[in-house]
This record gives structure tokens, C-alpha cells and sequence, in this order.
């Protein structure tokens, strides 16, 4: 009897030395797991990027001086030392606007084409709709996620507008107003933060503390704070 109470305390010991080790290792898995990963504009090489898929995989096609930036309004050349947020690209030597890239990286700065901003928009930001589709803004902050900025509005609105005629599509082009945008890279989405509980959703998103959401507008330099709080 002493020997089989010996035996099954022994196997008894030997589970719980297992499960021990099996939970200490699922703890291990979900430490590492819950490590966000970070997306920095210093590891992506220089050079334009076709695809999702070549910025994903750093593979980039370096274009030396051959290109240069454009101005929004009027497209004069753009000195290379002068910080811009948004721009068009060109080639140099025949003075081509570049339209078919879905990533430069340009003098240490990260730009992505607007057109990818709203083809891969979530769901919830699909509406939203600008004025440069084959302009390309510039990466303002990096970590967790990617963050840009840029003007846009609602294309339903902004269709009504522009049926009013001249009047209206003086109207459309007003309705646009910077809007923060949050480029989750492994999800290969961009979110519009257009209010203040889309920005609330973002912090909670990232382990962040809610802010008091007064208006339902929010204002870009609020915006600026905090994505700068939860982004690294």
C-alpha cells in the first residue's frame, strides 16, 4: 500500500512538473508574440518600390538622382534638402511624372502614393477620397505603425458637391482637410482618423489611455500628440 501511495505521488509530481513547464512556456509564446514589430523609415533602402509586396521585402530599385520632386500646386522642381509632406516625382531627364510605384524612399524620407492610401483604406474609410491620386505623401512617424498625413473628405459629399456646379465644385475642393493616417503595415491597411473616437480606437488598439472627446471633430496637433505616445 506505502509503495503504491509512493508511486502515484511520484507520477502525481511529474504531471505537475509538466504542466508547469507547458504553461511557462505558453507564457513565453505570448510574451513574444505580443511584441509589436517596428516599421522604421532608416530600413528601407533607397529607391522606388512597385509593389506592397517589394516594400514588404525591402526590395527597392535604387534611382540615384534620376528622379526629383514636384510641388502639389503648379509642379515646379523641388530642391532635395527641402522637407515636403506631400509631392508629386518625376524623372529627370524627360520630365515624366512618376505614377505606377507604390513607395519611394527619397533622400532618407519615406513617401507612399496616394492612390494605395485609399485602394487599401479599411473598411470603415473606404468613402474617403482626394484630389492627387498619383502624388505621394511623406511618412511623418514610424514604430508600431506607420503615420502620414493628408487632405481628404467624404466622396459622397464631395460627388454632391461638385453636381451643384461651379459653385459646388469650388465647394468640393474646400471639403478636403488634413487628416491623420495610420498605415498598419502587417494588415496592409490605412486608417482615416477623422474623429475623436476613431483616434480613442487607435490608442486603445496600441495599450494607450483614452482621451476625453469633448467634440466629435478633432483637431490635427491633437492627433500629432498622441499618435507620438503609442506609436513606439
Amino acid at each position: 500500500m506505502i509503495k503504491k501511495l509512493y508511486v502515484l505521488s511520484i507520477f502525481c509530481l511529474f504531471i505537475s512538473e509538466i504542466n508547469a513547464q507547458d504553461t511557462a512556456s505558453r507564457e513565453t509564446t505570448e510574451t513574444v508574440s505580443n511584441v509589436a514589430k517596428s516599421y522604421l523609415v532608416k530600413d528601407f533602402p533607397q529607391g522606388v518600390y512597385k509593389t506592397y509586396d517589394n516594400f514588404i521585402e525591402k526590395s527597392s530599385i535604387n534611382m540615384g538622382d534620376a528622379i526629383e520632386r514636384h510641388t502639389i500646386f503648379g509642379s515646379k522642381p523641388i530642391d532635395k534638402d527641402v522637407e515636403v509632406d506631400q509631392a508629386f516625382f518625376y524623372f529627370k531627364k524627360n520630365n515624366v511624372k512618376i505614377t505606377d510605384y507604390f513607395a519611394i524612399v527619397y533622400n532618407g524620407n519615406l513617401y507612399v502614393q496616394q492612390r494605395y492610401l485609399m485602394k487599401f483604406a479599411s473598411k470603415e474609410d473606404r468613402n474617403m477620397s482626394a484630389d492627387n491620386p498619383n502624388s505621394y505623401h511623406k511618412v511623418l512617424n514610424d514604430g508600431k505603425f506607420l503615420y502620414l498625413e493628408g487632405p481628404f473628405a467624404n466622396a459622397w459629399s464631395k460627388a454632391f458637391a461638385y453636381n451643384a456646379g461651379a459653385a459646388g465644385g469650388a465647394l468640393a475642393a474646400n471639403l478636403n482637410t488634413l487628416k491623420g493616417i495610420v498605415f498598419n503595415v502587417e494588415k496592409k491597411e490605412f486608417s482615416f482618423i477623422r474623429e475623436c473616437e476613431d483616434l480613442n480606437t487607435l490608442i486603445v488598439q496600441y495599450g494607450g489611455v483614452k482621451i476625453e472627446c469633448k467634440d466629435k471633430k478633432i483637431d490635427i496637433l491633437t492627433v500629432r500628440e498622441n499618435i507620438e505616445k503609442i506609436i513606439k
